[in-house]
């Protein structure tokens, strides 16, 4: 790629959008609603004119495939901006000084102005709005790079434009990014700095559940406020010193996270919940030598919940119920935020081994017209280079969002990122076609919650699976009869999503499910399964920021 090319889009995107800036500052004298459009269009340029500059700075050392995108959203950036600074003009030429008043017209006229400059500047918005969402995952992967030149520049970008937060105006990366990035530097390269988790005393809190989620709510009286908990489980076959390493940084890690950026919760710390007890409090732990870690049997994340968002439900709890009320956009909008999270959860490389509905928390304020979904369930995660137990289950609601490979007491593979985007295809299948692969019974006397069972999804694959008979067991590649049986299952996903989806929600994201569901197919190019054990982590993410969240991005539901 020719870094004359950036360089030379930055430098138009920069001319184009400081006229569009400078057409938006003689507004300020107009209606207040005009005023407030304008002011978050120059907001979204104060965020872009930041990155601009941070990535003419370092575009020399950027990987080439990399390059290759920023180049391609470079250039949509310079139409968008190019639009953007006609229609201003438009608008302001209708302003001309000649006619009487500010508006020139009567009061229909008036009127009819208004609604246009409202829509004009409504689609500057959301034209800037959409770019942003398919920029951020390609910022942080940028922040990711391994060159002495990012932190020098990142230093110089700051210090240049001062380390301040946003103008006014909601964007998609709500902080200042050059001083997100520079977290994310200082979380990524943990051994270059002296970072610990926050470690959290025990404390009573209100517990509330979450209907048909991995996760529950909990009430601090302290603070009077909510918080999420998601519990991380020390296995019978773990060691407590490796899941307490893997949750410290984790939790390091997202206490960066914006979640209305990342699609994940901001973590307020940790509590260890040991075995037995013990006389010492938890906030002691780190600086305490004589405690065993064997001694864990459990870590609490706490995470924080954005203002106003206490009204949670799970994904799951959604899917059971019908869809009659939900729109194409509220579905679109789910799953755009879930691809984003699991992204970030490879950013911040780890694999999360669990997306699936119950791990996915919904809030919707239909007064507002706000959505948002969150990834949580972080009870199988590990860190994306650790080690891996090679132990499974044969529990239906578990193994239908897992690939074949990765079914079963003994999973033939070990885990990798693109098990987790093989997970994400089934739970975009489910918002798709709005079906619950996974039915509840009432709320089980013994367990105290509703139990897994089968429902009719499990007995259709079964119906399906009698129609093809034993064609369809010889096609699939394993010997062993369970392995097979998994193969067959993704072969009728693969089909669902082929033949149900596209009246449902379109080609282009049936073909996204399908791009998800097929990742690690021989033939697929996608994600390209040739010497995959070569394909390192961040290629597998650039490939899917480019091949999944960019493409849903494109999806129009107007």
């Amino acid at each position: 790629m020719d870094p004359v090319s950036i360089a030379r889009l930055i430098l138009t995107c920069c001319e184009v959008g400081e006229r569009v800036v400078k057409i938006c500052k003689t507004l300020v004298d107009v209606d207040s609603q005009v005023q407030e459009r304008s002011l978050t269009i120059q907001s979204y340029w104060h965020t872009s004119r930041l990155q601009l500059d941070f990535l003419k700075r370092i575009e020399s050392v950027l990987d080439e495939d990399l390059c290759r995108l920023i180049d391609g959203l470079l250039l949509q950036l310079s139409q968008k901006l190019s639009v953007a600074d006609t229609a201003l003009d438009k608008f302001t030429r209708r302003n001309a000084p000649e006619r009487s008043g500010l508006w020139g017209f009567g009061s229909k006229a008036k009127k009819a102005s208004w609604v246009w400059k409202k829509d004009a500047l409504d689609q500057i918005i959301s034209d800037l709005d959409t770019w942003h969402r398919r920029f951020d995952p390609l910022w942080f992967m940028v922040t990711k790079t391994t060159s002495p030149l990012v932190d020098t520049a990142l230093a110089g970008a700051q210090s240049a434009h001062g380390d301040r937060s946003n103008a006014r105006g909601a964007v998609s990366v709500a902080k200042n990014p050059l001083t997100v990035a520079a977290g994310m530097r200082r979380v990524l390269y943990p051994s270059a700095n002296l970072l610990k988790p926050k470690f959290l005393a025990e404390v009573q809190m209100e517990v509330s559940k979450i209907s048909l989620s991995e996760a529950t709510k909990g009430f601090m009286e302290s603070e009077r406020r909510w918080y999420i908990i998601d519990t991380v489980q020390v296995g019978p076959f773990a060691r407590a010193r490796d899941v307490l390493k893997d949750v410290s940084m984790l939790a390091v890690k997202l206490a960066q996270a914006d979640p209305l950026a990342f699609g994940l919760l901001n973590c307020k710390g940790v509590i260890p919940v040991q075995s037995q007890p013990i006389e010492s409090p938890a906030s002691s732990l780190s600086s305490s030598s004589s405690r065993s870690r064997h001694d864990y049997s459990s870590f609490q994340l706490v995470f924080r919940l954005p203002d106003n968002m206490s009204a949670l439900q799970s994904l799951r709890q959604l899917l059971l119920a019908s869809d009659e009320l939900v729109s194409l956009s509220r579905k679109m909008r789910i799953a755009r935020e879930l691809a984003k999270a699991v992204h970030y959860v490879h950013t911040f490389a780890f694999v999360h081994k669990n997306v699936r509905p119950e791990s996915i928390l919904c809030y919707e304020d239909g007064r507002a017209s706000r959505s948002h979904a969150f990834l949580v369930g972080f009870d199988a995660f590990r860190a994306a280079d650790g080690g891996t137990v090679m132990t499974g289950d044969m529990s239906w609601e578990r193994n239908v969002y897992r690939h074949p490979f990765r079914q079963g007491f003994d999973p033939a593979e070990r885990y990798r990122m693109q098990h987790d985007i093989y997970s994400l295809g089934v739970c975009l299948l489910e918002i798709g076609l709005w079906e619950s692969f996974v039915e509840y019974s009432e709320e089980d006397e013994e367990f105290g919650r509703p139990r897994a069972q089968f429902g009719e999804p499990y007995y259709r694959f079964k119906n399906w699976l009698a129609e093809k008979g034993q064609a369809t067991m010889k096609e699939a590649r394993p010997a062993n009869t369970f392995q097979a049986l998994a193969f067959s299952l993704k072969q009728y996903l693969v089909e669902q999503a082929r033949t149900r989806l596209a009246p449902r929600m379109g080609d282009k994201y049936a073909h996204i499910v399908l791009s998800c569901l097929t990742c690690l197919d021989d033939e697929k190019e996608d994600f390209d399964r040739r010497e995959i054990e070569d394909v390192d982590d961040d290629t597998v993410a650039i490939h899917f920021a480019e091949k999944i969240l960019n493409d849903l991005d494109q999806i129009s539901m107007i």
